[in-house]
């Protein structure tokens, strides 16, 4: 195993690659081998950087994406053509600004020159280096791109297309002929550090003594934090300011866990008229907002609903900041939090808003012979977490339902804004190997389980010990409160086989809550061996944060 600063011999194109994403931090690549892309796939098991095996390519991008969500960069690895499947993965990590790198392999670039009708190739647009129909179509969803077919610009664009990865906080694509993965690089450009963009000086500073003159005339001043303060590791700088002036936070639900939610300052997740009431009375009662790393979205804003609507509104994000009208150009998030450090004014000296509030006891005591609930679920989730777990959610009612759990700082992952079905496993997965220390457990559906299910198989060939739970409410319950039929129901399967299916792990199902306390007790209290806990639940019983949903999103329906 070697890295470019030890080589004897100048690295191949294949080489150069890895050794910059293990440089970067990625210690684990996800994919599915394909016959374009063995030779790289050969390449990965000689290296330092070990190659996780998924059951499709879709699943590898979903895994990957937790796992930069935890790490800083995560990369899967594919086969041309039918690997396309992997666009939605890429989607959602665009939106949601998850540092995602997609390699496939393809076509070398001497054979396609005698047979452009090669098998897995679309041949809709076809130039003399080959097939580039899939590259144009992955422009749509990420932010820069990479053909290394060239070993005399290899190196270069593998620094540009890595280090807008990293800056921006979003996907990216290469693309390797088969032939040229083992092909040396002889011009090696001087390496350098990734690099975010400089901000205008000018600007920041205006900004800044705007800014200043904003939380000096304002007595009830909130901070909105979202995701982005995550992913680029601004979630400490931002909460120094708000201690050193008493700021109260909300987050979005993207956002959660941008700050320990015990945290005094922690007013709770904020989604618009979907929020619990007390958290609405903080929000609308502030007279200055600070909304910090947002993406406004329908989820995230209770159907555009959030009463942002302050005169004295500060919003921003990565590429963008307003100042009430003002707009300033070329100033960075990350330049624009650590510049409110040298902010002076006078702390709020009068504490303004409630104690967060919570739908969920702390204290789970299981009623004899009770049946379970939603709601007893996640009370009975939540007295078994602590600051050692990662939280997983898919999408349905076991989002809504973890949106008022209380949870350590950056241990929350889920996909409110694209949200796309099916995630919660494979991200289980690549949490877990990202975070070996840590314990995940995934919420799940049992309708987004069915999805991607056999991502289990890699806790089995791994090693992982994640806990899944899934919410079987017999169909897709966050479609029932919209308009009920036939097709929101599934197939009931027996979950707790699946174990036997793959050959380890635990299966428990629980109909009552002295099952679901007993199964949760087992799981949490042992490490070493992945737990599948089937919590039986009723059609229409739905968590208090999907019947606010449910509400907001039926008088839009019916207009």
């Amino acid at each position: 195993m070697h890295s470019f600063n030890s080589r004897s011999t100048p690295p191949t194109i294949g080489e150069y690659l890895l050794d910059k994403l293990y440089q970067a931090g990625v210690h684990h690549i996800f994919g599915v081998p394909g016959d374009y892309v063995l030779r790289f796939d050969k390449l990965i098991e000689q290296h330092q950087i070990k190659f996780i095996n998924t059951t499709r390519e879709n699943t590898a991008g979903y895994a990957a994406d937790a796992y930069a969500r935890l790490k800083g960069m995560g990369v899967a690895c594919i086969t041309y053509g039918v690997g396309i499947n992997i666009a939605n993965a890429l989607a959602q990590s665009y939106v949601e600004s998850s540092p995602l790198v997609v390699i496939s392999g393809t076509v070398g670039t001497e054979e396609f020159k005698k047979h452009t009708t090669m098998h897995h190739l679309i041949n809709k647009s076809i130039n003399a280096h080959g097939d580039r129909t899939q590259l144009k179509i992955f422009k749509q969803v990420t932010v820069d791109q990479g053909v290394l077919d060239n070993p005399e610009t290899a190196a270069s664009i593998i620094e540009r297309v890595l280090n807008s990865c990293y800056s921006n906080k979003k996907p990216v694509y290469f693309e390797i002929p088969r032939n040229l993965v083992d092909f040396p690089i002889h011009h090696i450009p001087i390496l350098s550090p990734f690099t975010y963009p400089p901000s205008n000086p000018q600007a920041l500073k205006e900004a800044i003594e705007e800014i200043q003159t904003i939380f000096s005339s304002s007595s009830k001043p909130l901070i909105w934090a979202g995701h982005e303060l995550l992913r680029f590791d601004l979630s400490h700088l931002l909460l120094r300011f708000a201690e050193g002036h008493k700021i109260p936070i909300v987050s979005s639900l993207l956002g959660k866990t941008v700050i320990d939610e015990r945290h005094p300052l922690f007013a709770g997740v904020y989604q618009g008229g979907m929020s619990p009431p007390e958290i609405i009375q903080t929000v609308e009662q502030a007279d200055c907002i600070f909304i910090a790393g947002v993406v406004m979205h329908d989820l995230d804003t209770g159907i555009f609903t959030a009463k942002v609507d302050h005169r004295k509104r500060i919003i921003a994000n990565s590429y963008s900041l307003q100042i009430g009208h003002h707009i300033y150009e070329n100033v960075s998030l990350v330049d624009l939090i650590k510049g409110l450090q040298r902010l002076s004014f006078q702390p709020n000296s009068t504490a303004y808003h409630q104690p967060r509030h919570t739908y969920l006891k702390t204290n789970f005591e299981p009623i004899p012979d009770a049946k379970t609930t939603t709601l007893r679920l996640f009370e009975c989730l939540q007295s078994h977490l602590s600051g050692e777990h990662i939280l997983i959610s898919d999408v349905g009612d076991c989002l809504f339902g973890s949106a008022d759990l209380i949870l350590s700082q950056n241990s929350f992952i889920a996909c409110p804004y694209f949200a796309s079905l099916g995630f919660g496993t494979p991200a289980a997965i690549g949490a877990q190997i990202a975070a070996p220390h840590k314990r995940v457990v995934a919420v799940i559906g049992d309708g987004g389980f069915q999805m991607t299910a056999m991502e289990l198989q890699a806790a089995i060939r791994y090693h992982l010990d994640p806990i899944i739970i899934i919410m079987n409410n017999h169909g897709y319950g966050t479609e029932r409160p919209l308009l009920e039929g036939a097709y929101n129901d599934i197939l009931n399967w027996n979950y707790t086989q699946i174990t036997q299916v793959l050959g380890g792990g635990v299966g428990i199902r629980a109909e009552t809550e002295k099952e679901m306390s007993d199964a949760f007790q087992q799981a949490f209290s042992r490490r070493g061996t992945f737990f599948l806990i089937e919590v039986e639940l009723g059609k229409t019983d739905f968590s208090p944060g999907l019947k606010r949903l449910g509400e907001l999103l039926g008088k839009v329906v019916k207009g």
